[in-house]
């Protein structure tokens, strides 16, 4: 079942505006991952990203989910946290299992890429940042920050 989180405070800016987010709870199960997929393309598009930065969200989320999942997820659901600013969109993905490691991927012979690895490195090369940390609650989470180019 998907579900939403009750929706918590707006985050904060540093100029006292508050971001505006939108939350979304999925089971880790690949099926769903279409869910998080879509929720980042409709965020980015009405933030008025490109179409092909759209698209770039859209994998970079999709193998984020799938990274989390394969690493195992100690049967918690992910939870999607986009958070919103003007030329910034920062999706915050957390589960409560071990998480993983966003070190290099390519292969000890470094020959070919790792394939257990592989999404994690076109996820990197997608976005303007990802880093994997634990959560103030213990969790895995990772983030994902795109930023809005100017025309």
């Amino acid at each position: 079942m998907v579900s939403g989180r009750a929706p918590r405070a707006p985050a904060r800016r540093r100029t006292g505006q508050t971001a505006e987010a939108v939350e979304v709870t999925i089971p880790a199960k690949p099926e769903f991952i279409s869910v998080a997929r879509l929720t980042a393309a409709t965020v980015a598009g009405r933030q008025g990203f490109s179409y092909d930065d759209v698209e770039d969200l859209k994998i970079a989320v999709s193998e984020a989910c799938n990274a989390l999942i394969l690493a195992g997820t100690g049967g918690s659901p992910l939870a999607l946290r986009f958070s919103l600013e003007p030329d910034t969109l920062e999706i915050r993905i957390e589960t409560g299992g071990p998480g993983l490691e966003l070190g290099p991927a390519a292969s000890s012979d470094r020959k070919r890429l790792d394939e257990g690895r592989l999404g994690v490195f076109l996820m990197q090369c997608l976005v303007d940042g990802a880093e994997v940390r634990r959560s103030e609650q213990g969790r895995a989470e990772l983030r994902l920050v795109k930023r809005r180019q100017r025309r």
